[in-house]
Parts: structure tokens; C-alpha cells; sequence
């Protein structure tokens, strides 16, 4: 029996030396989801239920996206560029005119995975904004995520074993622009890195585990 079991303790060992190197960059892979946001005050929201999407001048826009990583080394960006609807960014900031003491306010953002499926990992970004308009033709206003707390990097891993690694929101600047009527809009952006299982390291998985069965056949006819 003990014997038994030192082989099955091997397996298992192997299996998770496995596990620890059976992933890759460099897989095109697609991710679909949408992201979604809220201005808040106090303790960060679980969602944004009964909470507003403008503050001041400021408004946020939520997105879509439907974007793939770099197969060279596994990079995924989702984008800056802003839209009417917005599309494969994480939504877009609009500034248009009007004083306002920004310093203080906070924000959240969800961002949501829809594929690749079964997904876990925490969607909440909160961020800090800051800026003080006191002229309606010009200032700037800061959407800072931080790089600690709930904002910092994220991981998502999937049911399929592909892994999103050290997902961050990037910093948004926005200022009102040359023309108050018309203001400003900045698309939110993101970046971080898409791995899968090697299906090499996947199969001999597999046939060690299928090793297993055997001995406990073994063990059982004796």
C-alpha cells in the first residue's frame, strides 16, 4: 500500500511540475466582453447600481470589444480610440467645459470577459480623478488607476486553462479643448498578457494520469 501510494505521490508530483510550465505566449487568442463604469463616493461599489455615469462636466461611456493577442508574444491591447458607439476599448471619457473641482471624485470600471468562457478573477478597476476647471476653454482632468489596491494588475484565468496575466487600465488625461461646446472625448485603454496550455504538456498530462488507473487495478486484483 505504501508503496502504492509513493507512485501515486510521484504522478502527482510530476502533474504539478506540469501544470507550472504548461503554459505559452504567443497564441492568437480572442477575447470578447464589455466594460461598463460609475463615478462613487466612500467604499468602492460591486456594481453600478444607482450611480451615475457624469460628475461635473464629465461623463463616461461604456464599450464593447472583440479584440485578439499578439501571437508573437502574447500581448493584448485594448485600444484607446474612441467611438460612437465605442468599440474594442474599455469606454471613453467626455469633457465638455463648465468649472468644476474634480480633485477627490472616484470612479470605478467593470470589465467583463465573455470569451473565452468561465471566467474568474476580479472585473473591478477604481481610480482616482483629479483637476480643478476654472476656465471653461481650458484645464486638464486625470483618471488615475492606480497601481495598487483594487487597480492593481489583474489576472482572469479561463475554463479552457488560457491565462490573462497582469491586465491594467491605463492612466486617461483629458482636457476641454479649444471649443467648450464641443469638448473633449478619450477612449480607456488596457493592456496585458493572453497564455495557454501547451497541448503537448496537455497530452502527457493526460498519460500520466492515465498510469494511475493501473496501478490501482493492480492493487485492487491483489
Amino acid at each position: 500500500m505504501k508503496q502504492l501510494w509513493k507512485k501515486v505521490h510521484t504522478v502527482a508530483l510530476v502533474a504539478g511540475a506540469m501544470g507550472a510550465v504548461a503554459s505559452t505566449a504567443g497564441a492568437q487568442i480572442t477575447f470578447v466582453g464589455n466594460a461598463f463604469g460609475c463615478f462613487y463616493t466612500g467604499a468602492a461599489p460591486a456594481n453600478c447600481s444607482g450611480l451615475l455615469s457624469s460628475v461635473g462636466s464629465l461623463t463616461y461611456s461604456g464599450s464593447t470589444f472583440n479584440v485578439t493577442s499578439n501571437p508573437a508574444d502574447g500581448l493584448l491591447s485594448i485600444g484607446r480610440a474612441p467611438g460612437t458607439p465605442n468599440t474594442n476599448n474599455l469606454g471613453s471619457f467626455h469633457l465638455q467645459g463648465g468649472d468644476f473641482n474634480y480633485t477627490g471624485q472616484e470612479f470605478a470600471l467593470f470589465v467583463n470577459f465573455t470569451q473565452p468562457a468561465g471566467v474568474a478573477g476580479n472585473s473591478l478597476y477604481t481610480a482616482m480623478i483629479t483637476g480643478n476647471l476654472t476656465d471653461a476653454s481650458s484645464g486638464n482632468v486625470f483618471v488615475e488607476f492606480s497601481s495598487n489596491g483594487p487597480s492593481a494588475p489583474h489576472t482572469f484565468t479561463f475554463a479552457d486553462g488560457t491565462t490573462l496575466s497582469n491586465f491594467v487600465v491605463d492612466p486617461v488625461s483629458i482636457n476641454d479643448g479649444d471649443d467648450p461646446t464641443a469638448g473633449s472625448t478619450i477612449g480607456v485603454s488596457g493592456h496585458g498578457y493572453a497564455t495557454v496550455p501547451e497541448p503537448s504538456s496537455l497530452a502527457l498530462l493526460g498519460t500520466g494520469l492515465v498510469g494511475i488507473v493501473p496501478l490501482f487495478r493492480k492493487r485492487r486484483n491483489g
